[in-house]
């Protein structure tokens, strides 16, 4: 636990503070402190990943996760822009940063046991993707079908690659739990966000939103001095 501090996992700390102000913001719709906090506190994760990206012992997923990091802090400086026009800016930038995951955590292909988890994830992205897709048509928005579909396909995939490392021998115990708590609170997120413009808005959803999030690219972020 001193080493992993030491080598820059003590950024996380404060990256939490930040975090909780912009739970704050978000729950009292202070748009001014989000404009400041939102980004600042991936801006520390990001520092956070790329000092422990020194010391990781697995080099290639540390590069990955970092980038996946920063296309994360692109896409959260897209959502939180005023306008309708910057919404698939945004989801295209938390796409890439899927896939950087995705390739971080799957050095060979996943092994042929994880393809139980990936029926159930398939399962849940298909159930999800389903009723967002209702959510469209009612509000009439149906070329954001596709992007949506891809974007939900991604994030399962995402989903299933963190959960196939319980089947990878060479991941320690701790690294599979992060890494898999990580994956499973951003898909939760995203969801939330999907369902909160898609479906049933909510303020309640928002904040859950962001909650989520953060917690999710933490663990993420932690996985690095992990693995």
């Amino acid at each position: 636990m001193r080493d992993f501090l030491t080598q820059g996992g003590w950024l996380l700390i404060p990256a939490l503070a930040l975090g909780i102000v912009n739970w704050i913001a978000v729950a009292r719709t202070q748009k001014r402190v989000e404009y400041i906090v939102k980004p600042g506190t991936l801006i520390l994760v990001i520092i956070a990943a790329w000092l422990l990206k020194r010391g990781a012992a697995d080099g290639r997923l540390a590069s990955f996760f970092v980038l996946g990091l920063c296309f994360s802090l692109a896409g959260d400086v897209f959502l939180m822009l005023p306008g309708e026009q910057f919404f698939i800016p945004g989801l295209l930038s938390f796409f890439v940063a899927h896939v950087c995951y995705i390739i971080g955590l799957n050095p060979t292909l996943p092994p042929p046991g994880a393809v139980v988890v990936l029926i159930i994830v398939a399962a849940l992205g298909a159930w999800l993707y389903a009723r967002i897709a209702a959510g469209l048509r009612r509000q009439g928005q149906l070329a954001m079908r596709m992007p949506v579909a891809a974007y939900a396909t991604i994030l399962s995939l995402m989903l299933f690659s963190a959960w196939a490392t319980w089947f990878r021998p060479a991941w320690p115990t701790v690294a599979r739990f992060t890494v898999s708590l990580g994956a499973t609170l951003f898909f939760a997120s995203d969801s939330m966000l999907a369902w909160n413009k898609f479906v049933t808005p909510s303020p309640v959803l928002r904040v859950l939103v962001m909650v989520t999030y953060h917690l999710a690219q933490f663990a993420l972020a932690a996985t690095i001095a992990l693995v």
